[in-house]
C-alpha cells in the first residue's frame, strides 16, 4: 500500500484523492444512510453535505488507506482550495 506524500497536497486535492481512491478501488456512492445523516443534520439546523472528494476521503480512512489525521488535513486543504478558487 502506497503511503500518501508528506506533506499532503494543498493544490489539486480533488485530483489527488480521485487517483488514490481509484488506486485502492474506492468508489463513492451516496447511500441511503448518507442521505439520512444529511437530513438529520439539516433538521438540527446545520447544512453539512460532503462532496465526492470528502466522501472518498472518509471511505479511504475506513479502509485504512489513510489515517484520520491525514483525512482531516486533506479535507482542510480541499476546503481551502475551494475557497481560494471561489467554489464554496
Amino acid at each position: 500500500m502506497a503511503k500518501p506524500p508528506d506533506p499532503l497536497p494543498t493544490a489539486n486535492v480533488a485530483g489527488f484523492v480521485a487517483d488514490l481512491a481509484r488506486e485502492h478501488g474506492v468508489v463513492v456512492v451516496r447511500t441511503k444512510l448518507d442521505q439520512f445523516a444529511e437530513k438529520l443534520t439539516e433538521l438540527s439546523g446545520d447544512d453539512v453535505r460532503l462532496d465526492a472528494t470528502e466522501l472518498a476521503l472518509v471511505k479511504l480512512t475506513e479502509r485504512g488507506v489513510i489515517t484520520p489525521r491525514e483525512m482531516n488535513m486533506l479535507i482542510l486543504n480541499h476546503i481551502r482550495e475551494q475557497r481560494r478558487s471561489g467554489l464554496s
